[in-house]
């Protein structure tokens, strides 16, 4: 069938609609892929700064660190950087005070109660705290700190006036509960109280919120509060959707903008400001020679100083979408300085609109294009088309400072394109389907794919590869088959019930089925495809085994007589893997005696009590910080003579100390057996054979072996190697 008897202009409208789909991007990865865009137009035109003398920032580095001493310093010392400030337009601390000085006269007075002398001369001094928030109040525009919870419910005393226009602003902005605040007698003292959450960023800081709602009042950002006392302004206005001359038609649509005396700051729709990084660092000054008092106090005149750390042991370092590991007091102080000089980056609620019409006129045309022009034509649409979305995004952003979005317009363009371009080729796909699905009732859909791509597949023959492979049998089969002589259906039905589950997990984690031996399955990995993790997948896929086993078992309301189980035996080795057969009749299959061991393993998983058994090969390939690993023994499997180590796994679902101890006893107790020092074996059975469920069965084989091998006279070159009399 021609896809032009289904309607060329059926299509053009369907195309345009399927188009818009991952505009609704659910998991955000189109909103990731828009920012990775903002970033790199940053990077490529970072602001340029024209008040970047205004803003200050007192670094407490590391050189500050081994100068003054560890953090947190006395108030005290606190208290001259304060003093020698004092000329400041404004003094802010990206830092919260929330405990006593442990150095203050007060708390050291509580620590030596009973030292009465001491008591007396710490009388006479003054108390740090108190010395800081005289320091913080004689300053007379100091801010301080504050951190939005939900944990804390520490109210907030408002230090400023606040004109609301438009919709009620609480209802865009993230609301917290409490909000971590500083001592009450430093933020008495205090001017300004900021807030110094990053908001809803993701590892990169874009953009920081001005306003947080704390249990109904609004606390504004540090960088914000901080301008506030600068420039000796009383009162915020917040103008939201509704206010007077903003168009929202009735429509909750946000905030739209803060004004702060002359400075009128355009936000996002949550009270948002984007943050339009300068490529000029802001000047920094090293703490230790503030107290040093290697500057002269007019230095600092009219200036706003931030203080804050780019210690990496203090931990608070970020990325920015110029740099990584960027002090987060450069970003407030980037944030201030961006305010003070009026430059801003703005996304109006508009410009959606424009990029989905922008998209949509894109998306017409590719459709047009390639229902009458052929491919060819469509692409060169979606190439031009594009280009000049890129760049005119680029440009836009440059010259104005707009960011507008060229991956939407992208996504429209590409997922039309590729949905024309399905639908002409669907049908000549859909006979092909019709021949894989008629093949695979009889062959493996692993051969049928690798002869649909290729006839050379036809052949007889195989490669040498390194594999990993999988046996699983159900224990107790004859036993649960008795219970089913009078219904072979149900018998029937349980089987495939299991092994559908069971194979699942297996195609879940990238294994092929080789074959199904009546209730035994045999498959492996890193054929026909290459898998370089086939060792862990074919872990992977015995715990998922495992698990699904239990849920059947739930599903199926057996009782714990009645509950199906399976062993499993996992190796990796060399093998032959290809067209294994006659030139009449051939299956895709793997030979090698790696696939005998896995097969013999499995049977061996009874013995030991344990549901997993793996090669020693296999083992190699597994990370210890994933999986608690044993050694169980060292065995000649039936059909074998050379001895080989068989281990089993179990998943770590928490690091502990006690884990770890009974890895080293195990491993110690089968040095001991291997030594014959069965004194010690038996004292390590006895501690754990009932305490660990999961090995009872295990020891208890031991101890049996232990009983009968301590009356014998064993060789002088006894190793400990088990001969197994079966499978």
């Amino acid at each position: 069938m021609n896809i032009s008897r289904i309607g060329k202009y059926l299509l053009i409208p369907f195309a345009v609609f399927i188009s818009f789909v991952p505009l609704l991007d659910p998991f955000n990865v189109f909103s990731n892929l828009r920012n990775s865009a903002f970033d790199t137009f940053q990077n490529i035109s970072p602001r340029q700064s024209v008040n970047k003398d205004n803003v200050i920032i007192l670094d407490i580095d590391e050189k500050s660190l081994l100068e003054v001493g560890q953090w947190p310093w006395p108030r005290s010392t606190l208290s001259k950087i304060v003093d020698t400030t004092y000329l400041s337009a404004a003094l802010a601390f990206d830092i919260v005070f929330a405990e006593f000085d442990r150095t203050g006269s007060n708390e050291l007075k509580k620590q030596y109660q009973n030292n009465l002398s001491l008591i007396e001369i710490l009388n006479e001094v003054p108390n740090n705290d108190d010395l800081f928030a005289n320091s913080i109040e004689n300053h007379g525009t100091v801010v301080l700190g504050a951190i939005p919870s939900n944990s804390i419910t520490n109210k907030f005393d408002m230090k400023f006036g606040l004109i609301e226009q438009g919709d009620n602003p609480r209802k865009f902005l993230k609301k917290f509960s409490g909000i971590q605040t500083n001592l009450r007698i430093l933020d008495n003292s205090a001017k300004g109280i900021g807030s110094m959450s990053i908001g809803d960023n993701d590892s990169i800081i874009r953009k920081l919120p001005l306003f947080e709602n704390i249990n109904g009042s609004l606390v504004p950002s540090l960088s914000l509060e901080t301008l506030r006392v600068a420039i000796g302004a009383s009162t915020f206005q917040i103008k939201s959707s509704n206010a007077s001359g903003e168009t929202a038609f009735g429509e909750e649509t946000g905030i739209n903008h803060v004004k702060l005396g002359n400075l009128i700051i355009p936000t996002n729709e949550d009270g948002s400001a984007w943050i339009h990084y300068s490529n000029e660092p802001i000047t920094t000054i090293p703490i230790w020679k503030v107290l040093n008092n290697e500057f002269a106090q007019d230095f600092f005149e009219g200036k706003i100083l931030i203080v804050g750390t780019s210690a990496p042991g203090l931990f608070d370092l970020r990325s920015t979408p110029l740099e990584n590991n960027v002090p987060g007091v450069n970003i407030i102080a980037n944030l201030t300085d961006q305010i003070l000089s009026g430059q801003f980056l703005q996304r109006p609620d508009w410009i959606f609109g424009l990029e989905l019409v922008t998209g949509l006129l894109l998306a017409l045309l590719i459709t047009f294009f390639i229902q009458f022009l052929g491919p060819i034509g469509g692409l060169s649409v979606f190439v031009l088309g594009n280009s000049i979305s890129i760049f005119g995004s680029y440009y836009i952003f440059n010259f104005y400072n707009y960011l507008i979005d060229p991956i939407s317009p992208l996504v429209i363009c590409l997922v039309s394109y590729l949905v024309v371009t399905f639908f002409n080729f669907l049908f000549t796909e859909l006979e092909r389907s019709k021949v894989r699905n008629a093949f695979s009732q009889y062959m493996s859909p692993v051969m049928v794919e690798k002869l649909a791509k290729s006839s050379e597949s036809l052949t007889l023959g195989g490669e040498r590869k390194e594999m990993t492979f999988l046996f699983s049998d159900i224990r107790g089969f004859t036993s649960i088959s008795e219970k089913y002589k009078s219904d072979p259906e149900g018998l029937t039905d349980l089987i495939n019930n299991l092994l559908t589950v069971l194979s699942n997990e297996i195609l879940n984690k990238q294994g092929t089925i080789d074959k199904y031996m009546g209730d035994c399955i045999m498959a492996f990995w890193n054929a026909p495809s290459e898998d370089l993790k086939h060792r862990e997948k074919s872990v992977e896929a015995a715990f998922a085994m495992s698990k699904a086993l239990e849920k059947l078992n739930n599903d199926l309301n057996r009782s714990d007589t009645e509950k199906l189980s399976v062993g499993i035996g996992i190796n990796t080795g060399d093998c032959i893997v290809g067209n294994m057969g006659s030139d009449k009749r051939f299956d895709y299959t793997v030979l090698g005696d790696a696939v005998n061991l896995a097969s013999r393993l499995e049977g061996q998983s009874g013995n030991y009590g344990m549901q997993i058994i793996l090669g020693e090969e296999t083992i190699n390939g597994l990370s210890e910080d994933k999986y608690s690993i044993f050694e169980l023994d060292l065995i000649a499997v039936k059909g074998k003579t050379e001895p080989v180590s068989i281990f089993t796994v179990f998943e770590k679902n928490v690091s502990n100390e006690e884990n770890n101890e009974f890895v080293e006893d195990h491993k110690q107790f089968l040095i001991n057996y291997r030594k014959q020092d069965w004194v010690n074996a038996r004292k390590h059975i006895d501690k754990y054979r009932f305490s660990k469920p999961e090995f009872t069965l295990y020891y208890s084989l031991f101890l049996e072996r232990i009983d009968e091998l301590s009356i014998q006279i064993l060789p002088d070159d006894w190793s400990g190697v088990f001969i197994a009399e079966t499978k």
